[in-house]
């Protein structure tokens, strides 16, 4: 019997912690793992785009990339625009094209919505040195995207880790990514589903506790009662 209590008891807690590890996925959001050009480092060749990559995919609601922004702004404070295209998305990558002007120091910006649907938005900055001959494309006031974004539009940055935060504030000419409406509701029904499972995994155990207790000894069972008896 004793063995039979720590078995039901192990078999409680798997199938409580099998049960809750969907709400603890469900509730995290993304964050930066790598980038190119990372932060604070110091590119010395021609800079073609910036790339972003997070530790989980990021959701494209639009299909077109618009939902999720990323601008490079500088040099030093100055708050002209680099990138020469919208923001793509690729599974866990987000990506655009940029083209530098001189040297100086420049900050990527970035807002995305995570696997869980909220918005994660951060910034970082890193150093050009131009190489010799290269050309120094001349920026635009606006991001060709539309968004009216700065350094300063975004969350405070965090370096490379990019922390969950509030999203950049919106006007009337930035694309401002949509959280998944229903998200509040999943995490609702997922919570549902894992106090369910762990209600059928009690009332299994119990029953495999009641009935093994009415169970009539076998032939060995009783012999060896008999023995012991003796």
């Amino acid at each position: 019997m004793r063995n039979r209590l720590i078995a039901a008891a192990a078999g409680i807690v798997a199938a409580t912690a099998l049960a809750l590890a969907p709400v603890a996925a469900a509730d995290a959001h993304d964050y930066l793992v790598g980038s190119d050009p990372s932060a604070d480092s110091t590119v010395t060749t021609a800079l073609t785009s910036v790339t972003l990559t997070f530790n989980d995919r990021v959701l494209d609601l639009s299909g077109n990339g618009s939902t999720n922004l990323l601008t490079v702004t500088g040099p030093g404070s100055a708050t002209r625009h680099f990138e020469t295209g919208c923001a793509k998305v690729a599974d866990a990558k987000l990506s655009a094209p940029v083209a530098l002007g001189p040297s100086g120091t420049y900050t990527v910006t970035y807002q995305i919505v995570s696997a869980d649907g909220h918005t994660v938005s951060s910034s970082y900055p890193f150093t050009y040195q131009a190489p010799a001959g290269a050309a120094a494309a001349g920026g635009t006031e606006k991001s060709p995207c539309g968004a009216q974004a700065s350094a300063t539009s975004a969350a405070t940055a965090t370096g490379s880790g990019g922390a969950a935060s509030a999203p950049p504030a919106a006007t009337a000419s930035t694309p401002q990514p949509t959280t998944a409406a229903s998200n509040g509701a999943d995490l609702g029904l997922v919570i549902g589903i894992a106090i369910a499972i762990v209600v059928l995994a009690v009332i299994g155990v119990v029953i495999v506790l009641l009935t093994a207790r009415r169970r009539p000894p076998t032939a060995s069972e009783a012999a060896g009662t008999g023995e012991r008896e003796d």
